[in-house]
């Protein structure tokens, strides 16, 4: 967003030489008649006049009119699905199961309120610990394992191909 040169004139707002450096400089006085005039002169001077500008300039771009004419929808929809609900549902059994609802509830609140006193009777209660027994393994007979956790994978790969071929080499 940039100032327009009928808002430098009519707002009076202070301009800065051109620098000697800048090669369009003589064009630009040529075609705007003014020099050159950065926006933070109006947010010092005039800080109102800028956010008054820059809302004119979104205003294009916003729609006041939407929250409301959403909020509209949303409540026309909701009356017209709670009419689709009503026409669709049988008031008897919508009665029936709003019964049986309330009694789950009443008995969540019961079974919680057990599960609370047995809470509170086993507080301090303990078991023994649990004592896996272990194998027993006999150590002084010869194992015929395939491969030892020891070795490497190209080892045991070998071990198993070996395997495999039943000691006359065919697979």
């Amino acid at each position: 967003m940039a100032l327009t040169v009928e808002q430098v004139t009519e707002l009076g707002l202070p301009s800065s030489p051109l620098k000697e450096t800048e090669r369009r400089a003589d064009r630009w006085r040529q075609a705007y008649g003014v020099e050159q005039t950065e926006i933070d002169a109006l947010a010092t001077l005039q800080p109102d006049v800028l956010r008054e500008i820059v809302e004119d300039a979104f205003e294009p771009y916003y729609d006041d009119t939407l929250e409301e004419r959403v909020d509209e929808a949303r409540e026309d929809w909701l009356q017209r699905a709670q009419a689709a609900i009503d026409a669709q549902v049988d008031a008897e059994i919508l009665v029936a199961l709003r019964e049986q609802a309330t009694r789950f509830a009443e008995l969540g609140a019961a079974i919680n309120d057990i599960n609370e006193q047995l809470r509170l009777a086993a507080d301090g209660f303990r078991l023994p610990a649990i004592e896996v027994p272990h194998p027993e393994i006999d150590e002084e007979v010869e194992r015929q394992a395939l491969v030892s956790f020891d070795d490497n994978w190209v080892a045991a790969t070998r071990a198993l191909i070996a395997r495999k071929q039943y000691g006359n080499g065919h697979g």
